[in-house]
């Protein structure tokens, strides 16, 4: 059986946000972050509506990587990638491969994405919040409503007139943005993925949800037409290679998320060719643009 790597290391002095945005460049495969206290005493918590501190001062990064990474050589490329001269790794734990999709399933709580649309898995229930409650089983699609990009999305969705739309859901995931945007009342929703499970997973939650979304599959069949609204939360560097490719799918709105800050002159010096795009919304460093034809 395969086995992983946690390397936990120390950056005091330090704001970790916008260095654990520059870590997701490395080949690694996820970054924790973890109170110093232990889980009784830890006065960290995650509320909907307050900014989480993530100070070196009072929290780790644990770092997960295969097992045959050098640590050594993992430390040079952040000091390299994040210009910083003093890190420390705490330790390094070695352990066995496990279900992770079951263990980040039973993690999954909800979350609150508004005073009018809450996210929920399936063992839970909100019987007294009085907006909307979709319901989206955590799979292998990204997006349950917790990560800084669907938030920025799912607000977009719900601050904007979508009756009488059609819209095409790139990049589709848990099919979280599709199923939102059928709620408030676009009336043509598609969504589009190269990941067959992901598609299996949005399928699954449409059920959940009681409505009806078409999912391509885009290894197997190509868009031929243009839609209202073409919606997009997938990483920079993949939208810029899908440039031409939204030019001739979007009709009138073009929505793209996934832009870390340092990244956003690029995305709209791509696009210019044929779109304007204007920078709408930004939260914890992520950015949301916006383009109209």
């Amino acid at each position: 059986m395969k086995r992983w790597k946690n390397i936990t290391i120390a950056i005091p002095g330090y704001d970790l946000k916008p260095i654990i945005d520059d870590l997701l460049e490395l080949d690694i495969l996820s970054i924790s972050v973890k109170d110093f206290k232990d889980s009784q005493n830890s006065e960290w918590f995650d509320y909907q509506d307050q900014q989480l501190e993530m100070s070196g001062d009072t929290h780790s990064l644990s770092i997960l990587c295969a097992e045959d990474f050098n640590s050594k050589e993992i430390l040079k490329k952040i000091k390299k990638l994040t210009q910083l001269e003093e890190i420390h790794i705490i330790n390094e734990i070695f352990f066995q491969d496990q279900d992770w999709l079951l263990k980040s399933q039973l993690k999954f709580q909800g979350t609150k994405i508004s005073k009018s649309l809450q996210i929920l898995p399936p063992w839970q229930t909100n019987k007294n919040f009085l907006g909307k409650n979709v319901i989206i089983n955590p799979g292998t699609g990204f997006g349950t409503g917790t990560h800084p990009t669907t938030k920025l999305c799912l607000n977009w969705i719900e601050e904007n007139n979508l009756s009488n739309t059609s819209l095409l859901d790139y990049g589709s995931g848990s099919g979280i943005l599709s199923i939102v945007s059928k709620l408030n009342w676009a009336n043509n929703v598609v969504g589009a993925e190269i990941d067959k499970k992901a598609i299996a997973n949005s399928i699954q939650n449409c059920k959940l949800n009681k409505i009806h979304i078409s999912f391509i599959d885009l290894n197997e069949k190509t868009i031929q037409k243009k839609y209202d609204i073409l919606i997009a939360n997938i990483l920079a560097e993949t939208l810029i290679q899908l440039s031409n490719s939204f030019k001739k799918l979007t009709r009138k709105n073009l929505v793209l998320c996934g832009i870390l800050d340092k990244q956003v002159p690029k995305i709209i010096d791509t696009y210019s060719e044929w779109i304007i795009l204007e920078n709408k919304k930004n939260m914890d460093g992520w950015n949301l643009l916006e383009g109209k034809l």
